[in-house]
């Protein structure tokens, strides 16, 4: 059942799309039906030809202050829009610096964290901005649920943290061999 989840959002959207036609509803009401969305938020949505319009329009309607679609359906499945401050960013888009005064200022290319529970259990966190960037974190309940179909995940979140990680330990060993050095030079 786990390796055919992909399908059976597809599936799923499809027959939201259906029934929302059937019901006599415009194409402008599907681009922001919550419960098409959830379903779509709770997979690769990217790469659901279905799914990746209304996605793409409701960050858009987010990013431009609109209302988060609800699904009164969803029973323990839901999603919500959390707006973030740099400081909440995910550590390896964070960037920061110091000001004039010393200040250190945050950074984060994403201005939002759309949050997606299924069936009760924290499913993923998608990472958005209002020019239309956006990354999926996938949290432990969708790994389990994707482990027979790797490839159903878009990893990139995964993978850029990866890359920071690597950085991070290179950065803080230097500022370590740095403050050894400077130790052992002020003893001379």
């Amino acid at each position: 059942m786990k390796t055919h989840f992909s399908i059976a959002i597809r599936s799923l959207v499809q027959i939201v799309a259906i029934s929302s036609f059937s019901l006599g509803l415009s194409g402008s009401a599907l681009a922001l039906d919550g419960c098409k969305l959830l379903l779509c938020m709770a997979g690769n949505w990217k790469n659901i030809s279905q799914c990746e319009p209304t996605v793409r329009q409701a960050l858009r309607d987010v990013a431009r202050g609109r209302g988060w679609p609800s699904c009164d359906m969803g029973g323990s499945s839901a999603s919500a829009n959390q707006f973030v401050s740099p400081q909440q960013c995910a550590p390896q888009y964070r960037t920061s610096w110091e000001d004039r005064n010393g200040d250190v200022i945050y950074s984060c290319p994403f201005s939002g964290v759309i949050h997606v529970a299924i069936e009760g259990q924290p499913w993923s966190r998608t990472w958005w901005s209002p020019s239309g960037d956006s990354v999926v974190e996938w949290l432990p309940a969708a790994k389990a649920a994707f482990a027979g179909a790797p490839g159903a995940m878009d990893d990139q979140f995964d993978r850029d943290y990866a890359a920071w990680a690597i950085s991070e330990q290179a950065r803080l060993a230097a500022e370590a061999a740095s403050e050894a050095a400077s130790a052992q030079g002020g003893r001379w």
